[in-house]
């Protein structure tokens, strides 16, 4: 049996951030053993286990970055709704409003004080046997920490990080560039502080992404940067004569949130602009690798992430298939992702209308999350001219999956928001 110990964790690289950080721990475990009273495990899992976790020290008090990432292990399983419900009381006890400050997306409510949530999932050690080949997988067996009770993490599958599939990269540049239209105002509605942050996740992910291209990928902010700012030249020839400061950016970046203090460039929109030429340079590269397909404009990108069903989801079904048969059927898996995607539309529909939307609009054969993610290459490249026409591209593909009214760039961007928000933050 291992106890939360008060006072032997590192979650920061400030003493004093750790004092708070540690306060909030003791919080979180015993709100969670109030409310899950048959708790094996609290596991803490991503950068604040690893002693990287950013915070920001504004008016003399510290505040996390985005979230805690917290993993419970309990006799019984919590549902989703249960567990966002149990995430966003937490929240509010540290002083937080929680995940309920992201639907509707207001992107004027997204202040660094208030954005901070609890990730919180709530799984039996049964689903810890079932965990499927991701980053975070490895993330939760290997770099966790153990804030109370029992070290299940032995019944997580064992996966190597030169064995993670190029959907796990693919997945990060999405919903890295997704953030950067999410929290991005061209009416100046955005906060400076938190959009830096935004900008330093899109860096994380390129870096993370490029690695898992070239089989260096390590967890860990520093260890990864390091390795990227080392191989960059040799390694990606072809993005180095595009971009030569790229690891230098990278490298910028992450130093800037680990530890957190005057912002890298007072001209926010500046650096988002040259973030966002950066992301989607690199995600052409990318998706030219995972997909084997030549991609050289924004047409060619959007067009196959449409089309990436079987690429980008084939090595999770096939692990998921082995699991409950307990046979490897990778040569007939792919008969399964029509239902699979019948599943995802289901699911989709279904946390459309929990939130008050009714939207029955049929569309093509893709899965939502597909088509919200082909609509986000028209939309950010659609910023400079709000009568874009890739604005107008962006919109049509949009409104196949989410009751789209606008017609510029501000209004259809929290559309976006909204749409992304709904899909991702359901149990898929």
């Amino acid at each position: 049996m291992i106890s939360y110990l008060k006072g032997k964790m590192k979650y920061t690289i400030s003493k004093k951030a750790n004092e708070k950080i540690e306060k909030d721990m003791e919080l979180i475990c015993e709100e969670i053993k109030k409310s899950i009273p048959d708790t094996i495990s609290i596991i803490l899992t991503g950068g604040f286990s690893r002693g990287e976790g950013p915070v920001k020290l504004i008016n003399k008090k510290y505040y996390p970055y985005n979230d805690y990432d917290i993993q419970v292990i309990s006799k019984t399983k919590l549902s989703k709704e249960d567990s966002d419900r149990l995430s966003i009381e937490i929240s509010k006890k540290l002083g937080y409003k929680g995940i309920i400050n992201f639907y509707p997306f207001k992107k004027e409510e997204q202040k660094l004080q208030e954005n901070f949530y609890i990730d919180l999932k709530v799984d039996t050690p049964n689903d810890l046997k079932k965990l499927l080949p991701r980053i975070r997988t490895i993330e939760l067996k290997k770099y966790s920490y153990i804030l109370f009770g029992e070290d299940v993490r032995d019944l997580i599958p064992e996966y190597k990080l030169e064995e993670m599939p190029l959907s796990e990269g693919a997945k990060l540049l999405l919903d890295r560039m997704s953030q950067m239209i999410e929290y991005f105002s061209k009416e100046d509605k955005h906060d400076k502080e938190f959009l830096t942050y935004i900008i330093q996740q899109a860096y994380a992910a390129i870096c993370t992404s490029l690695l898992l291209v070239s089989g260096k990928y390590e967890i860990g902010y520093k260890n990864s940067m390091l390795i990227f700012k080392k191989n960059y030249k040799t390694d990606f020839p072809e993005l180095f004569k595009v971009i030569p400061s790229l690891d230098k950016k990278i490298e910028e970046f992450i130093k800037w949130k680990i530890d957190p203090k005057k912002l890298p460039n007072k001209d926010v929109v500046k650096e988002w602009f040259i973030a966002r030429d950066s992301i989607l340079e690199v995600s052409k590269y990318f998706f030219n690798n995972f997909l084997k397909k030549e991609i050289n404009n924004i047409t060619d990108l959007s067009k196959n992430i449409l089309e990436m069903r079987k690429d980008f989801y084939m090595p999770y079904l096939k692990e998921i298939i082995k699991k409950k048969s307990g046979i490897n059927f990778s040569n007939i898996s792919v008969i399964f992702l029509p239902i699979l995607t019948l599943i995802m539309k289901y699911k989709y529909y279904k946390r459309l209308k929990s939130l008050g939307i009714t939207y029955k609009r049929l569309f093509f054969n893709s899965s939502p999350d597909l088509i919200i993610f082909a609509s986000l290459i028209y939309l950010i490249t659609g910023i400079e001219n709000n009568e874009s026409e890739n604005i107008e591209k962006s919109r049509i593909l949009l409104k196949k999956v989410y009751p789209v009214k606008s017609e510029n760039w501000e209004d259809l961007s929290l559309e976006y928001a909204n749409a992304y928000i709904a899909f991702f933050l359901q149990k898929i």
